[in-house]
């Protein structure tokens, strides 16, 4: 069964870590994994399934059974504070209305005539989706956009949809070829303007 735990924060827990700043990075990156894996499912049951059986992981490690180090308090805070996330995450999945509509997910975005259309790869639009995250030059309100949100907008703005976001962004991570061949395509092309520009 897939579930949270292979995340830095759930590494750290099994240890007796108790550097605060490490700790807080790992629960940050361990709440945006969540909210991107979330935002990929479309069946409420998959994703419920994952987060209970998450949460179960974290519980034990809180269990005196096998909390060999029960007197660390802010190793404690923190299992304790995932815990109550994914109770959190639990309670708004069960209870949105996406689940509940008969909207398939899947289907293109409708556009009209005039319209900005993406038409290159959805892999080259992932590639500048990461860039944009990494880079946190995009905000959501007072805080740098999620990943998923940065997706998100592009796909409604070009009028592309792209499922399984978070898969296809692991697996393009993973490839042994070019790192950025789209990037570096956008790189030399700017380049060639800038020379043009300067003759």
């Amino acid at each position: 069964m897939k579930t949270l735990i292979h995340t830095r924060i759930y590494a750290l827990l099994t240890q007796n870590e108790s550097n605060p700043s490490e700790l807080a990075h790992a629960y940050e990156e361990f709440i945006e994994t969540m909210t991107e894996m979330v935002a990929n499912f479309d069946n409420r049951d998959d994703i419920l399934r994952i987060l209970y059986y998450s949460r179960v992981e974290f519980d034990v490690l809180s269990h005196p059974s096998f909390n060999r180090y029960s007197n660390n308090v802010l190793r404690t805070t923190f299992i304790y504070k995932i815990m109550y996330i994914l109770d959190c995450e639990i309670n708004i999945v069960s209870n949105s209305t996406k689940y509940s509509s008969n909207q398939d997910y899947s289907f293109p975005l409708s556009y009209q005539d005039g319209e900005l259309l993406w038409t290159g790869t959805q892999q080259e639009l992932l590639e500048l989706a990461v860039a944009l995250h990494k880079n946190g030059i995009i905000m959501y309100g007072n805080r740098k956009a999620r990943f998923i949100e940065i997706v998100r907008a592009l796909s409604s703005t070009f009028h592309i949809t792209i499922n399984d976001v978070y898969v296809k962004k692991t697996r393009m991570l993973d490839r042994s070829t070019a790192v950025t061949p789209f990037l570096d395509k956008l790189k030399k092309a700017y380049e060639q303007v800038v020379e043009r520009h300067l003759r």
